[in-house]
């Protein structure tokens, strides 16, 4: 059955435009996060219902409609019936509610009517009793006959409150908003009910930043050096593709540079080069929990600019040490488009996380400056060279002995 969602936003805050649907989050707003929810659940489409449009909520949903999301905004019950179809299962989202996506996953697979639920402790003290247990997390899944029989009857009576009020006596399925699976406690529900409120829900993005997987160089390296960096350009709403941008611009810089014969000077840009390119994967992780396409296409001219320098330096060696050096610097890039074209192969039997320690583009980068310091730029290369032929072999061992398990 095809999904939408129903997003109420009215005036209940003291601050800002009194919106708590524009209340800051992560640089965006917390209208951003709801819809962001309702969609990754499979709402095809959101309307927003609320009677005035303040020019932060008309920049936040111009925002998401330029993401290809269909967000429209109704200023009446009736004008937003008129935006859902009848066979609809609606997703209705309390005004300022946030729940995991884990929770709202799980509402919306049950059939409708049906709620997210809380005991009813005094952690939840904010959120609407629905009996002397439990209350209501802000999140509820319904039909559009049930919002057209409450919008009928509805009066000066508060939309959310009495459609509650209804999907309780329907006997709506009730879903733990802190575990509907039963396996792992989700992160509580939240009411936004001002800035400080929204706090919590903006560490849990951030947190969200933080890859679980991956390359040394990525777990390590970068959370210590580009973590730092996501915080404040996200409270500055710096936008991802221009730290992207700024990546792929300055690689090739160093490859200027490397040009120009100061290799020791691209050797200290890349890595600079390789941590923002990892804050804007960071960055654009915290709202759609992977990295942007136009990440990836930046982290291709970063490389290519990394590709750069080593031809340039390998120039040089050439010129010192004999033809035999192209051979040499060859083997690095070479083993490292092998490890990408085996990682599907691998991944496809056997589906594990490859070792941490395979070489990388960026893990190669950082490795560089301390090897040529340890032993020239000869050595370095070799080095190089060497690191990732072992990841290949690594990677070509792990298909070869997955080929040998499906053939038994």
């Amino acid at each position: 059955m095809p999904l939408a969602a129903l997003i109420t936003a009215q005036d209940q805050t003291d601050g800002g435009d009194g919106l708590r649907a524009t209340l800051p989050l992560a640089g965006r707003s917390l209208i951003d996060y709801q819809v962001g929810l309702a969609v990754s659940a499979g709402a095809g489409h959101v309307v927003v219902l609320v009677e005035r449009v303040p020019a932060a909520l008309a920049q936040a949903v111009d925002r998401l409609r330029r993401q290809g999301w269909r967000i429209e905004i109704a200023r009446s019950i009736a004008d937003a019936l008129d935006r859902f179809h009848p066979e609809e299962s609606i997703i209705l989202v309390a005004d300022g509610a946030v729940a995991a996506q884990g929770a709202v996953d799980a509402l919306a697979a049950q059939p409708a009517p049906a709620l997210l639920a809380l005991p009813d402790t005094q952690d939840y003290a904010d959120f609407e009793r629905i009996d002397a247990t439990s209350r209501w997390a802000g999140f509820a899944l319904l039909g559009k006959p049930a919002l057209e029989a409450t919008a009928q009857m509805l009066g000066d009576w508060d939309l959310t409150s009495t459609l509650l009020r209804r999907l309780v006596q329907a006997d709506a399925a009730r879903v733990s908003a802190l575990n509907p699976s039963g396996d792992a406690a989700l992160a509580p529900p939240v009411l936004a009910t001002g800035p400080a409120v929204t706090h919590a829900i903006e560490a849990r993005l951030l947190r969200q930043a933080e890859p679980g997987e991956g390359n040394w160089a990525e777990l390590y390296l970068h959370r210590l050096t580009a973590g730092p960096l996501v915080p404040p350009l996200v409270a500055r709403q710096v936008d991802q593709d221009h730290v992207a941008y700024a990546a792929a611009a300055l690689a090739w810089i160093a490859a200027l540079f490397a040009g120009l014969g100061l290799f020791w000077a691209a050797a200290a840009l890349l890595p600079v080069a390789a941590t923002i390119a990892s804050a804007a994967r960071r960055m654009a992780r915290i709202w759609s929990g992977t990295a942007a396409p136009s990440s990836r296409l930046t982290d291709l001219a970063r490389h290519a600019a990394a590709l750069a320098t080593l031809i340039l330096l390998s120039r040089m060696l050439v010129a010192e040490g004999g033809w035999g050096w192209w051979t040499v610097a060859a083997l690095a890039p070479a083993a490292l488009c092998g490890v990408a074209a085996l990682a599907p192969i691998v991944t496809a039997v056997r589906a594990r996380p490859a070792p941490r320690w395979l070489a990388t583009p960026d893990a190669l980068t950082w490795t560089a400056p301390l090897l040529a310091v340890l032993g020239g730029w000869r050595w370095m290369v070799a080095a190089l060279a060497g690191y990732a032929m072992m990841s290949f072999a690594e990677r070509f061992s792990a298909a070869w002995k997955s080929a040998r398990m499906c053939e038994s």
